[in-house]
């Protein structure tokens, strides 16, 4: 099957899940691009777009082991149509959870002819610069597989002559115990609300842009904590690093990310 235009469609409030698209997109090699873009409320609230491309590529991060909350509804309401598409997974090396799964599951459900799928790495979002997680990545080793995994799929697209021939079967993933036991939104309870400190902020109001909550007043910078997600996008893209990742209990939390994260995680793709 010839395939001259995508859609993509992705969640990415830090920039990783974004960065891991874009080198699948130009390993595919297509120039046409339609960009849903679901970080920012605007898009989120402004109704279930038309998808144009001939194929179409779902990227989200990981939230404690599944696809984020606030983007679940939006994805379940969209219409397939018979398209094909590529599903993609980003997690901060701690573990992938069942996002492929539940990813699959909607794609399927919604008429979506799944053709790959993948799980890759990118810095989590508790990661400081005292307890790093996935530092800087996507880094370039990963940015590469993912392009490889662009021009894996494209070969594969093009030996399809019937969409009844595609076939993909993806591992079940696991949730940990401590998924399963914990409430949602659970990441609150592990972190305080990233507060700006105003002798160094210099109002410039680019977190209350970047927010994809919209949870930040624009006048007082402060954080409305019933609608933080902790993804801490206003933590990481400050300028001036105003804002801190703060562990509560601080000892106990850094304690089990330093030992979750002990071993370095790959990129996993399904084809």
């Amino acid at each position: 099957m010839v395939v001259n235009s995508i859609t993509t469609i992705y969640f990415s409030p830090t920039g990783t899940t974004k960065k891991t698209i874009n080198s699948i997109i130009k390993g595919m090699g297509i120039f046409n691009n339609e960009i849903i873009d679901l970080t920012l409320p605007k898009v989120r609230n402004a109704g279930i777009p038309l998808i144009n491309g001939d194929i179409v590529l779902i990227g989200v991060p990981v939230y404690e082991e599944k696809i984020p909350e606030i983007i679940y509804s939006f994805l379940t309401n969209l219409k397939g149509n018979g398209k094909q598409v590529v599903l993609v997974g980003v997690y901060g090396n701690i573990g992938d959870g069942i996002v492929l799964n539940e990813l699959d599951f909607i794609a399927k459900n919604s008429g979506f002819k799944v053709v790959a799928a993948g799980s890759f790495i990118g810095e989590h979002s508790f990661s400081t610069d005292k307890i790093p997680i996935a530092p800087n990545r996507p880094n370039n080793n990963d940015l590469n597989k993912a392009e490889e995994f662009g021009k894996s799929i494209i070969e594969k697209v093009k030996n399809i002559n019937d969409l009844k021939d595609i076939s993909l079967k993806i591992p079940q993933g696991k949730l940990p115990l401590m998924a399963k036991i914990v409430p949602k939104n659970s990441a609150r309870l592990f972190t305080r609300t990233p507060f700006a400190d105003m002798n160094t902020c210099t109002h410039c109001n680019l977190c209350v842009k970047l927010c994809p909550m919209g949870a930040i007043d624009k006048d007082t910078l402060e954080i409305n904590e019933e609608q933080c997600i902790r993804c801490f996008c206003c933590v990481k893209r400050c300028p001036k690093k105003a804002r801190k990742i703060i562990y509560r209990p601080r000892f106990l939390v850094s304690k089990v990310l330093t030992m979750k994260n002990k071993v370095r995680k790959e990129p996993k793709m399904y084809l």
